[in-house]
């Protein structure tokens, strides 16, 4: 009973302690229980792509726990460090450590409590909330989010989890150590670091490691693998370059003459006899700021860049396609019209298209004035000389709106690089051997109007033929080149049209009707594609914003745990310093010097971090479909400028808690 009294009465007196401790267990809390509760609710079954939303919540569950018991530990540490004294007094006055242990045990129990009370109202209230942001990021029109009482239980099992651990970890702390360890434990400085110019050098060799694999990196599906080297060179080289390069720095900087000067004196002084635990704080913001901005960025580009892929699939809002020569554009022009009348719909802008698209070829190595075609069975996908190519005809180009291009003889093609970054080397070319036929290119297209591009992270080009008998020819010799178990590719005969959204429904009723159980006869329109695809990859893009806003807030608290650190040691030894005569403007220079230093030093290297990861994001996000890269740009740069902002936001507050303390 004394114990509990003991427990209830030092978080009640105590609270500014427990304050940022019980703030953080909340506010995880209330990520975890976001996540859980929209993961397992039954009205995800109500929604588009719901299954696939409901899988990308349990990764992600699994990700926020993780993160989650590291900023708990953090926290949970620096509350025992603000209550070492306190302890060490209990053990004096002949508590016994065994008690002490109860004690701290009936906190957290009690810390637990107040965690899931709080933390359960409030993440009911944020989970309606983000599912509105949800619901409508999908373009879904169920938006009542029903909260299952199996995620309630969930996040309560994982937590008493959590408070598990930390009360092992706080009852061996206690349990090893002496009354006078825990007397002196709150304010034991740090000794000075050794500068170690291995260490330093390996900093710098790491970085420059993990930079050239994300610089270097050329296949888009060899960026995933080499995505982790990168990112488990630049962890480690970024956590050494805070323990021992900065050091290095620092000691070298005591050599030079300004170092005497009071303000550089103070500031490098400081700096260097609490870099150790400056540096693992400095670090975990970095990593975390540039986790924050790679998820943000990769969720952002994937979502508008799907939506631009869509676009690009379907110059026109509707199109009916036959698969195989069975119907001619003649036919499926006739078919269209028949079942817009039936639908008593009207269409526009009909034009017909004969392809065959993304054949893979191998370019063999030889002059860049010719184009050697061979079958691409032996090669590693996405190589550099491997091309999708689709075949199509000048006739079919017409028709979709190119009439200012001239006719071709049998042996003259049209060449178009549909390749993202147009570095494919294939306007240099001027004959075509296509499996030992020979063509010359007539000329290289800029562009085409109202053509159905497929996105690939390959090089691609559009290779135009004279007609269509020439073209079922140089197909059916590709076919000839692969094994009797190889997928055999069939021409495609297409029509696009537009038609009024609002009568889709009534001609998808005539089509099927007409052409009943035909399998090679599809149709399909822009806006329903969207709205699918925009349904698949909208849970991955709300997964990507709870997991940023998970890694920034856990950046604020472990900032705001400096502040509250720091300020308790820079009081004394700024209050020495006013006593042997440093004005107190000095004293406020040199402590708004010290504070931009440590805060804005890891906006910057997280700067460099992602300048250095770009090219690798960029070629990740091909694999998504997500070809435009001034799209990628303009995320990017918006993406930074809103980070710094709330970066900045997060320093103005919480260093004001520095100042308090200080100048207290």
């Amino acid at each position: 009973m004394l114990s509990l009294k003991l427990a209830t009465s030092n978080i009640r007196k105590g609270f500014k302690s427990f304050a940022p401790f019980l703030m953080a267990c909340i506010t995880m809390f209330v990520m975890i229980f976001v996540t859980a509760s929209i993961g397992l609710s039954p009205s995800i079954d109500k929604l588009r792509g719901g299954s696939a939303v409901a899988e990308l919540m349990g990764f992600a569950l699994i990700i926020l726990t993780i993160f989650s018991i590291l900023i708990l530990i953090y926290s949970y540490r620096f509350l025992q460090l603000q209550r070492s004294k306190e302890f060490g007094l209990y053990d004096i006055l002949g508590f016994g450590k065994v008690r002490i242990a109860g004690v701290a045990f009936l906190e957290l129990l009690l810390s637990y409590i107040i965690t899931v009370v709080i933390g359960t109202i409030c993440g009911i209230a944020f989970s309606k909330f983000l599912y509105l942001i949800f619901v409508n990021l999908i373009g879904g029109s169920y938006f009542n989010l029903a909260i299952n009482p199996i995620a309630i239980g969930i996040v309560m099992f994982i937590y008493a989890i959590f408070f598990l651990i930390l009360m092992i970890i706080g009852s061996f702390i206690i349990w090893k150590s002496s009354s006078l360890d825990l007397l002196r434990e709150e304010s034991k400085g740090e000794r000075e670091p050794k500068s170690n110019i291995f260490f330093a050098g390996l900093a710098v060799i790491l970085l420059v490691a993990g930079y050239y694999v994300a610089l270097t990196v050329e296949n888009p599906i060899a960026a995933l693998v080499k995505f982790f080297i990168a990112v488990l060179l630049v962890i480690f080289g970024t956590y050494f370059f805070y323990v021992s390069f900065t050091v290095w720095y620092l000691k070298r900087k005591k050599k030079r003459p300004s170092y005497y000067k009071p303000n550089n004196f103070i500031t490098t002084s400081s700096m260097l006899y609490r870099m150790k635990a400056n540096a693992i704080g400095l670090g975990n913001i970095t990593i975390l700021l540039s986790m924050t901005i790679v998820t943000v960025i990769v969720s952002l580009g994937i979502f508008f860049g799907t939506e631009n892929m869509v676009k690009t699939q379907f110059p026109k809002e509707a199109q009916i396609t036959s698969f195989g020569d069975k119907k001619t554009s003649a036919d499926l022009s006739a078919l269209t019209e028949k079942a817009a009348s039936d639908a008593g719909v009207k269409v526009n802008s009909l034009s017909t298209l004969y392809m065959s698209p993304d054949l893979e070829i191998t370019r063999k190595v030889g002059s860049e004035t010719q184009f050697i075609a061979r079958s691409s069975g032996s090669t590693k996908l996405l190589d550099q000389d491997d091309y999708f190519v689709t075949l199509t005809t000048i006739d079919s180009l017409k028709s979709l709106g190119n009439q200012d291009l001239s006719a071709l003889t049998e042996n003259q093609v049209l060449l178009l690089d549909l390749s993202s970054d147009k570095k494919s080397a294939t306007t240099t070319v001027n004959t075509v051997d296509w499996y030992g036929h020979q063509y010359r290119v007539a000329g290289h297209l800029e562009s085409v109007k109202n053509f159905p591009e497929g996105i690939s992270p390959t090089n691609s080009l559009l290779m135009v033929f004279a007609n269509e008998k020439i073209m079922n020819q140089e197909l059916k010799n590709y076919n000839s080149t692969k094994g009797e178990q190889d997928y055999t590719q069939l021409p495609i005969t297409m029509t696009l049209f537009e038609v009024n959204k609002a009568d889709e429904k009534k001609l998808t009723t005539a089509f099927n009707r007409q052409n009943g159980n035909d399998d090679s006869l599809s149709l399909s329109y822009r806006t329903e594609t969207w709205e699918t695809q925009r349904a698949q990859i909208g849970g991955f893009v709300f997964i990507g914003f709870v997991l940023g806003a998970s890694f920034i807030l856990g950046a604020a608290l472990i900032i705001y745990y400096k502040q509250l650190s720091e300020g308790a040691q820079d009081k004394r030894s700024f209050k020495i310093l006013q006593e042997v005569g440093l004005s107190k403007a000095e004293v406020q220079k040199t402590i708004k010097s010290q504070v931009r230093m440590i805060f804005f030093l890891p906006l910057v290297i997280t700067i460099l971090h992602l300048l250095g990861a770009y090219r690798m994001i960029d070629k990740i996000l091909m694999i998504f479909g997500v070809v435009d890269s001034n799209l990628t740009l303009t995320i990017s740069l918006i993406t930074i400028a809103s980070c710094a902002a709330i970066y900045y936001l997060i320093y103005k507050i919480t260093s004001r808690v520095y100042y308090k303390i200080v100048e207290r």
